[in-house]
């Protein structure tokens, strides 16, 4: 008589259900309300915003030099671009900078399962921005960022860096889309200065009034966060069947 071992079923990757998830983004909306609440999340999204910038001018051929972020939580990232597409693309990357890491997020947590090296992944992310980093207040916040997330991603047990990544990634998301209101001013102070907005220098570059280039950037961020996250959804249940 032979005795065959049964392989333990695969016990598939922990995530959300859709129901916990989409009633998380309820409360962390109401939740994001409170102003000193918000002050971590506006922190990512500034630097996302900055190094969207960064690495757009990088992509194109142009130079990355430095990056600030202020005490109130706005920033400036210092570029140099060679034509005007270079000079846009820096601009648009920027502009959807925290769309397109919100939207990684939920990709790599609502897809992939992968909490652990989303938390590692950001701390890194954080920590290479160091090279850049203009002033103290940039270094220490970009420093005390990148190690508490590298800390969580390291010792956090999986259930709980479950709701920690899933959190900050709706976090970011949900920011991104409150925050469409840079998108249609012409100009603002950063720093004590005065500066053209991004949509502002994309209507001097090309054409049109810079509320229509804001009008274009807000519905293509609005469309990549919802396809991430339905397309996210999708490629899990195919994981899982």
């Amino acid at each position: 008589m032979s005795v065959t071992k049964l392989k333990p079923a695969k016990t598939p990757p922990m995530r959300l259900p859709a129901t916990q998830f989409w009633g998380l983004c309820v409360v962390i909306f109401m939740v994001m309300q409170i102003p000193f609440v918000r002050v971590p999340v506006m922190f990512l999204s500034t630097w996302a915003h900055e190094l969207g910038h960064g690495l757009g001018a990088l992509m194109t051929g142009g130079e990355f030099y430095k990056l600030t972020i202020y005490p109130n939580f706005s920033g400036l990232a210092q570029t140099a671009s060679w034509s005007a597409f270079s000079r846009a693309a820096t601009i648009i990357v920027g502009l959807m900078g925290p769309t397109i890491l919100g939207v990684i997020m939920i990709f790599l947590t609502r897809a992939l399962s992968a909490y652990r090296f989303t938390l590692l992944l950001l701390a890194a992310l954080l920590a290479l921005s160091l090279f850049r980093a203009a002033d103290g207040f940039t270094f220490i916040t970009l420093s005390v960022s990148a190690g508490l997330f590298a800390l969580a991603g390291w010792r956090l047990p999986h259930r709980v860096l479950l709701y920690v990544t899933t959190i900050i990634a709706i976090a970011l998301c949900l920011n991104a889309l409150t925050s469409f209101g840079y998108f249609f001013i012409g100009g603002g102070e950063v720093g004590g200065r005065l500066y053209r907005s991004d949509t502002g220098v994309l209507a001097d570059l090309w054409f049109g009034p810079h509320w229509l280039w804001g009008l274009w950037l807000a519905f293509f961020s609005i469309l990549i966060l919802f396809a991430g996250v339905i397309l996210s959804d999708r490629w899990a249940r195919k994981r899982s069947a």
